[in-house]
């Protein structure tokens, strides 16, 4: 059982703070934050077909995303505020500042709760699922997976062995 929270949490790392982008952005856009992903709840939900989930259980992950909208909305709001208005120029910028060190090291925390909370409403969720579902779900999420952020490192670049 260890083993396997230990590989859903591999699955649902939340991507790093400050990762660059390899797609540029139009002049004064700003591309999307990495904590606006879905969450596995709502993968699950958006998947309801594939799952073949009936009406009872579709209701039931519903009410577990709703859920897990309001707990997290406070933490989202508090990423959003750490977010600077513009990427820094890195040609021109030597090592962070402290300022920037410590916004870091704030967001990481709020990243790793908005982790915690997406676990504890997946592993909700999955008490709803059979366990033919249960099976599909995992593959799904990982089908899912390669689209919510960058490929290795979260640097932007290729997964690896592209």
């Amino acid at each position: 059982m260890k083993r396997h929270l230990f590989m859903l949490g591999l699955l649902f790392a939340v991507p790093a703070f400050a990762g660059s982008t390899t797609t540029p952005t139009p002049q004064g856009a700003r591309r999307p934050p990495p904590f606006e992903r879905k969450s596995p709840v709502q993968v699950l939900i958006d998947h309801r077909q594939d799952l073949a989930l009936t009406d009872a259980q579709a209701l039931s992950l519903e009410k577990i995303q709703a859920a897990l909208d309001v707990k997290n909305a406070p933490v989202r709001q508090s990423l959003e505020a750490l977010r600077p208005s513009a990427p820094p120029d890195r040609n021109t910028q030597g090592t962070p500042s402290a300022q920037d060190q410590a916004r870091h090291e704030q967001a990481r925390g709020l990243f790793e709760q908005l982790r915690t909370n997406d676990m504890a409403a997946y592993q909700e969720a999955e008490q709803v699922l059979t366990d033919a579902q249960k099976a599909q779900a995992r593959t799904v999420l990982e089908a899912e997976r390669p689209a919510h952020g960058p490929g290795h490192g979260g640097r932007g670049g290729p997964p690896r062995g592209e």
